[in-house]
């Protein structure tokens, strides 16, 4: 057993950093992408596009369902039948939520970016913007594809994706760079990168469904989803709700920053801080996708002991990667910044710094979280989202008209340290209440 234990382990941590080798090429094409936007439009004017994006994915994470989460755990349990029919029909139930989401998302952003820019001190040309970007919104149709490549355990693939629209995003920022093109040619180029990551993955997904003799999901009867499928929808809105309380302080921080400090310029240097703090994130996202389906697997079949070792072996991995990225930007940070973005952007660098803490408590999160949707505990997830937005909104507004931009991260912080806490004691309460009842059987 213990064997079986590492031996898994191991392959997962060799996954995670597969995928972290190949997140270090995307953050090079991603800091080079913004390093050429910085340069092109000045503080100003990259603050007025930090907004922008910031809108589109407010309302995209408020609205839009997290269908891989309930996917995966549903998929899970239905592998042991072999029914591809009835597989087809519960991706089929995941990819109707990622439209509807996806086409309330965008109608919901041009709302927000009329009422902003008309009722608010927000620029005046960020609603056009808006409308630009809403097109990335309504096609970001990821959900189902997601679950799909993570249930077959193609964490390369997705992170080969994810390299390729960051390249072409690198590549169409250079051409208008040297054109001299303005803010709305470098929305634009955001918003093409991102619509053709969506489409690549759709592309990738459906093909491995054929390999597996899934049927498409396009094809499969879309009657009686809720009564083949019980809970699901449940699952799927409770998600949802930790994912919109995330968005306050993921996405729409930077408007919070923008209001508050009443500057384009403070808005951009924290969205630019926070996007290479992003580089870091990455790793808690990428370990939640290559752990959650195995956590979702072996809670199902009952085998704890695998279950323990897979979080605390990860919770160590990240630990190890995070003081290593911070120690790095420590040394080398304050001198890069300017070089990289400009020497209008240094200011971003304290703000860096502590965001990157903030984002080494929240990586350390990431296992629980996964955990204890794997034990099917969704509403502890949702609790604790809730608690800890309302603790980040709490410093946000007190820190940042006294500190400005890096008052924002000073409220991750609060939030980070609050989410991490909560989440390590239920999923280890959840786990040895399950552990010591009758039914908590170690598999052989």
């Amino acid at each position: 057993m213990k064997s079986t234990a590492k031996t898994l382990l191991r392959s997962r941590i060799e996954s995670v950093l597969h995928l972290m080798t190949g997140s270090v090429g995307n953050a090079i094409v991603m800091i080079g992408s913004l390093a050429l936007a910085t340069r092109a439009l000045g503080p100003e004017a990259f603050g007025v596009m930090a907004m922008t994006l910031a809108v589109g994915r407010v309302c995209e994470r408020i609205v839009r369902f997290e269908s891989w989460q309930p996917l995966v755990r549903y998929a899970a349990t239905e592998e042991a039948a072999a029914d591809p029919q009835r597989m087809s029909r519960l991706y089929l139930f995941g990819l109707v939520l990622d439209v509807v989401g996806a086409i309330v998302a965008a109608l919901l952003s041009i709302i927000v970016g009329f009422v902003l820019t008309r009722f608010f001190a927000f620029p005046p040309e960020m609603f056009s913007l808006v409308a630009i970007y809403s097109v990335a919104i309504a096609l970001n149709l990821r959900g189902m594809s997601s679950a799909v490549m993570r249930m077959a355990g193609m964490f390369r693939t997705m992170a080969y994706i994810v390299f390729l629209a960051g390249f072409l995003r690198l590549f169409l920022a250079a051409i208008f760079y040297w054109a001299g093109s303005g803010l709305m040619t470098f929305v634009w180029v955001w918003t093409i990168s991102q619509v053709i990551d969506a489409l690549f993955y759709n592309f990738i997904a459906f093909r491995q469904l054929s390999r597996q003799r899934t049927p498409s999901p396009l094809r499969a009867r879309i009657g009686n989803l809720l009564k083949d499928f019980p809970g699901f929808l449940s699952f799927a809105f409770t998600t949802n709700a930790s994912s919109a309380l995330r968005t306050i302080t993921h996405e729409a921080d930077t408007l919070i920053v923008g209001a508050l400090t009443d500057s384009a310029e403070a808005a951009g240097f924290y969205h630019l801080a926070k996007r290479m703090a992003k580089v870091a994130m990455a790793c808690g996202e990428m370990i939640q996708m290559v752990v959650y389906p195995d956590l979702a697997r072996i809670w199902a079949s009952r085998v704890r002991s695998k279950f323990r070792q897979i979080i605390l072996g990860v919770q160590g991995l990240l630990a190890v990667i995070m003081g290593g990225i911070i120690l790095a930007a420590f040394l080398v940070g304050k001198t890069l910044v300017p070089l990289a973005f400009g020497t209008g952007f240094a200011p971003a660098y304290p703000i860096l710094m502590a965001q990157l803490t903030a984002v080494f408590l929240i990586m350390h999160s990431a296992p629980s979280r996964s955990a204890l949707l794997a034990m099917n505990r969704p509403l502890y997830v949702l609790a604790t989202a809730a608690f800890s937005t309302a603790v980040f909104l709490g410093i946000a507004l007190q820190t940042i008209p006294i500190y400005g931009a890096i008052g924002a991260s000073y409220a991750h912080i609060g939030f980070g340290l609050v989410t991490a806490v909560l989440l390590d004691v239920w999923m280890w309460k959840n786990f040895h209440r399950r552990t010591a009842s009758p039914d908590a059987i170690e598999a052989s």
